[in-house]
């Protein structure tokens, strides 16, 4: 073989494996969604359900993530939202949560399953209350097959209620997490669930299909500083110290039908994460388009709250994070 020969043959070679590495490229069409300016967000990760995730990047999010970390709210602060990923290299993932929801460019499902959540009703043994320093959480302990069950709607596995927490701002005009075609709202609660098919809660996290958290968004009752609609809001004094938990008896307890009331509400879904670090990338998000109230006395007991910094616990969002190439669906 002559030298003209290999040397052709190699550059014939060369050019027909990029041309199959071009074309092996996805493609992907997002239509209705305009690139938004993520550079504040650090390094962009592989979203789990891509077929090229590695776990390994999760597991060491995970474990290099603990509650001794230090992180804030304040936009201003060294480990603030835009340096989470300092904290918890998930946090810069391209799937992050919470988003806008631009609702002229959802996409509409019409043939769909109804969402139902069996035991709405049903009523706990005892439920924590717990102070977290930067949120407070009802966790309720479950009687022998009395834990709500969710399925239908976008959900293939049905997911077992675990806790509820919330998010809110210093005024009226800002604390939710999600926003409606960017406006936000004074409060936000995030019921959790986990996949049925994992043992528990801390096992489903790290799944790509680990969790389901639904959310609603409050409205403020006007002229309602002397008076208060709902059961949990009743507790928020007892805990009002970092680290202070209560545990509420069979006697007083309350279901989720108390909270969220019934069911039958539209809602939209999308694909996420956790809203804290380590903010894994293993939410399916369905945000209700049903508005929950809430008076202006509750409002004042959840700012009441002492965070771990020793002040009031007068914001406790995430700002809004790029959509990218993620679609948001209607229900």
């Amino acid at each position: 073989m002559s030298r003209q020969f290999r040397v052709t043959s190699g550059r014939t070679m060369s050019a027909l494996c990029l041309s199959l590495l071009l074309a092996c490229q996805p493609v992907v069409f997002a239509r209705g969604y305009p690139q938004e300016d993520s550079t504040l967000w650090g390094q962009k990760s592989s979203h789990p359900n891509d077929v090229n995730y590695d776990p390994s990047y999760y597991e060491h999010s995970a474990r290099a993530f603990s509650k001794s970390d230090q992180w804030s709210y304040a936009l201003s602060d060294a480990l603030g939202p835009p340096n989470w990923p300092i904290v918890a290299p998930a946090c810069g993932g391209m799937f992050q949560s919470p988003i806008n929801i631009d609702t002229a460019s959802t996409l509409f499902v019409r043939r769909k399953i109804p969402l139902q959540l069996v035991g709405l009703n049903n009523l706990p043994a005892s439920i924590t209350v717990e102070n977290e320093g930067y949120s407070v959480k009802f966790t309720p302990r479950w009687r022998e097959r009395g834990r709500p069950l969710l399925r239908g709607g976008p959900l293939k596995p049905a997911y077992f209620f675990e806790q509820m927490h919330f998010h809110w701002g210093p005024n009226n005009t800002e604390g939710s997490e999600h926003t409606i075609d960017g406006r936000q709202f004074p409060l936000e609660v995030h019921l959790v669930f986990y996949n049925a098919l994992y043992r528990s809660f801390d096992d489903a996290k790290r799944e790509v299909d680990g969790l389901t958290v639904v959310s609603f968004l409050y409205e403020v009752v006007p002229s309602s500083v002397s008076f208060s609609l709902n059961s949990w809001a009743n507790f928020l004094p007892q805990v009002r110290q970092p680290e202070a938990k209560l545990e509420i008896p069979a006697s007083r307890v309350f279901s989720l039908l108390n909270v969220i009331g019934s069911m039958g509400w539209s809602f939209y879904a999308y694909e996420g994460s956790l809203t804290t670090p380590p903010c894994l990338e293993t939410v399916n998000w369905i945000v209700s388009t049903k508005r929950l109230a809430v008076t202006e006395q509750e409002m004042n007991r959840l700012r009441s709250l002492i965070a771990t910094d020793g002040r009031p616990m007068l914001l406790n969002y995430r700002p809004v994070q790029p959509q990218n190439t993620r679609r948001v669906f209607r229900y």
